[in-house]
């Protein structure tokens, strides 16, 4: 039996899931799919309390199962990521049918990429990368491991994100910008000049805040 575990199950998570149900639609990939969290109780206000499969801390994986990590923060995505990849857990990618993506792009594995989305061409989409609806990655842009990007961003031609880059949503990288790693873009933020690591950038023309 095939069964995909969703790590996560928070509003991203829930997200994902019915992300996943509409790749099932298309064509049947899994048998089932769960959630993972250490609160276990976490979806019985969902009525989903069934999918509950167990905690992320004491799951250890098994025969058939595949993993996608629905955590939008960055860090502890890949903290979360890592763990899993040590205990031996193969990730896969969930992308919704209706995003484009263009001929000579590459995308990595465990990756989400919501409804509406559009991978332009000559673009390299890295491990554990989410993408929220209606955004946009423009053609030779490079999006490093780890990354976050909400709905409704615009990444101009041959952006960069580095690795666990946040961008919150609605927020617009003009062309050959470049984000640190770690960095976080605030929410309709317009990035017209290079972001430091572990800095967080908000406003038209987006500006450092502490």
């Amino acid at each position: 039996m095939s069964r995909l575990l969703i790590i996560g199950s928070g509003h991203c998570g829930r997200e994902t899931f019915e992300w996943a149900k509409d790749i099932q639609e298309r064509q049947k990939r899994w048998d089932a799919i769960g959630f993972l969290n250490d609160d276990i109780h976490a979806l019985d206000k969902y009525h989903l309390s069934d999918l509950m499969v167990g905690t992320i801390k004491d799951h250890i994986p098994a025969e058939g199962e595949e993993f996608v990590c629905a955590v939008a923060d960055p860090a502890n995505k890949m903290m979360l990521c890592n763990s899993f990849k040590a205990r031996g857990a193969r990730f896969v990618n969930v992308i919704h049918p209706s995003v484009i993506i263009a001929d000579y792009s590459v995308i990595g594995e465990g990756v989400i990429i919501c409804p509406q989305v559009i991978i332009c061409p000559n673009s390299n989409v890295g491990d554990h990368v989410l993408v929220d609806s209606f955004s946009v990655v423009g053609h030779d842009v490079t999006v490093e491991k780890g990354c976050s990007i909400s709905d409704h961003c615009d990444l101009m031609g041959h952006v960069y994100l580095e690795e666990e880059a946040f961008l919150g949503s609605g927020a617009r990288i003009i062309p050959w910008m470049r984000v640190g790693r770690g960095a976080k873009v605030g929410v309709g933020s317009i990035v017209i000049r290079n972001v430091e690591a572990n800095t967080s950038v908000f406003g038209n023309p987006a500006r450092r805040v502490e």
